[in-house]
């Protein structure tokens, strides 16, 4: 029997236990809630328009949009056109395309449209057409976007993965939000140096059509991932950045690199010496270079939001928009793993704190300790199964109703929306109730056992490359 006898005291360490269960059931509740309300209320266009009525276009600084490009992704001539198709005045705009390959199948793609928007200024940039060969560390975007930010010729960037969409009213928002220092359009203490979209995902193809991977892989996007990404960014407590799509400013990366390179006394004589402080003097003193010392990393999104949240003094912030990447090919279950396995090796070592909480922010284990909790000290048993169920049901119903919300919110009646934006994700794609049960249930049994092979190992493999993560943060090829 699982039932206290209610004369017996019950033990101790059991009701320690459970207090402590409780405090963080409540404390990951909360952080869960705070994110959903939150895309709730700020991710509509009635909040996005908000943002809107403060922006007068004849103010907007100018933008240099960056895109990396390596290969051809699905639907990548969709996901690029949405940079020219950007409503922001074409005199304060400039494209750049990178790419480190002569033969890089991308490179038609890119040519055909800057021939169809000749009032963008829009330029395709190729390391080998100009003898760069230099590497900057082992993370090859950032060696590919080095040349990109150097012939930039506004300071502030818009740095954006070539396999993801954007709405075309997206540009405005961000910088808007950039200069005045708005998130979800509400002012902020602190300055914003970084404006982040929350990443979503398309499967191409309805069920069961649709490979299995890239199902899971868009489900965890508009669920957990989004839930405290925006919690996260809500909180304001540190940095937690994707770089599928951010905005700074060039000298604001500067000043942070500069400010780290304050704490050594003399620069490196490469930049790679592996001394981060002399490393960071070294990139300091060339003026629009500070990105390139983030090139050790693999991780370069997150610990370029944290140079500038600790070294720049400021803050995250978002626009309520999302950016969406349509995901097709062979995507297996098995690439799902793996992908999620290499990046949580990666946030091991950038936080390890948060990385080792993990697995309890997930819905089956946060739900067996909270029963527990709940058992023991409201109900006199040892884990309580009416709690355990309620507990689930909830939580899936908060996925459900998210994921739904998220993809309506995309969806903006815009014509020009490509055809993955405007599919209707319950009907005409058949992701019906029974389709998003099956792939949330696998998902979430998933998320322990991937875990855990992800803390014990360091190796990672990324665009056919294996590197190892240093205990510096810093990456290696094996």
């Amino acid at each position: 029997m699982n039932r206290y006898d209610e004369t017996v005291d019950r033990p101790v360490l059991v009701v320690l236990l459970a207090y402590v269960f409780f405090v963080w059931y409540l404390v990951v509740i909360a952080v869960a809630y705070n994110g959903f309300f939150h895309i709730i209320f700020k991710f509509t266009r009635s909040s996005r328009s908000k943002i809107d009525s403060q922006i007068k276009v004849s103010e907007l600084d100018g933008v240099t949009i960056l895109r990396p490009l390596k290969g051809v992704d699905p639907e990548l001539e969709i996901c690029l056109r949405s940079s020219f198709e950007q409503k922001y005045p074409k005199t304060k705009l400039e494209i750049i395309f990178c790419v480190q390959d002569k033969d890089d199948p991308s490179i038609p793609v890119v040519e055909e449209l800057i021939s169809q928007y000749p009032d963008v200024d829009a330029k395709l940039m190729i390391d080998q057409d100009q003898g760069a060969k230099d590497t900057y560390g082992p993370n090859p975007k950032v060696n590919n976007l080095a040349k990109g930010l150097k012939a930039a010729k506004y300071d502030i960037l818009w740095i954006q993965d070539s396999n993801v969409w954007s709405h075309p009213y997206t540009l405005q928002r961000s910088v808007v939000s950039l200069t005045r220092s708005l998130n979800n359009g509400s002012p902020t203490s602190r300055k914003i140096n970084l404006v982040h979209h929350a990443p979503l995902a398309v499967s191409l193809g309805g069920f069961p059509t649709a490979t299995l991977g890239a199902n899971l892989d868009e489900l965890f996007l508009a669920t957990s991932h989004s839930k405290f990404y925006v919690s996260f960014n809500e909180l304001a407590v540190a940095p937690c950045v994707n770089g599928k799509s951010n905005v700074y400013r060039r000298s604001d990366l500067d000043e942070a690199v500069s400010r780290m390179g304050e704490l050594a006394t003399v620069p490196s004589s490469n930049g790679q010496s592996g001394d981060i402080h002399k490393d960071a003097k070294y990139y300091s003193l060339q003026p629009g270079q500070g990105i390139r010392f983030f090139a050790r990393y693999i991780g370069e999104d997150n610990m370029i939001g944290i140079a500038l949240w600790n070294y720049g003094h400021g803050r995250t912030g978002m626009t309520g928009d999302c950016v969406v990447q349509p995901l097709g090919g062979s995507n297996s279950l098995r690439d799902y793993c793996y992908r999620r396995i290499r990046w949580l090796r990666v946030r091991r070592y950038m936080v390890l704190t948060a990385t080792l909480l993990e697995p309890t922010t997930e819905c089956f284990l946060c739900g067996l300790y909270g029963s527990f909790a709940v058992g023991v000290i409201f109900q006199n048993v040892l884990f309580s199964k009416s709690y355990f169920v309620f507990h689930v049901v909830a939580w899936f119903l908060t996925d459900y109703i998210q994921l739904q919300h998220l993809f309506d919110c995309v969806r903006g009646g815009n014509l020009q929306e490509p055809f993955f934006i405007k599919l209707d994700s319950r009907k005409t794609r058949d992701k019906s109730i029974r389709w998003f049960f099956v792939h949330w249930f696998l998902r979430e049994l998933l998320a322990f056992p991937i875990w855990v092979v992800a803390v014990l190992g360091s190796r990672i493999d990324w665009r056919g490359q294996t590197f190892r993560i240093k205990s510096d943060l810093s990456a290696e090829k094996v």
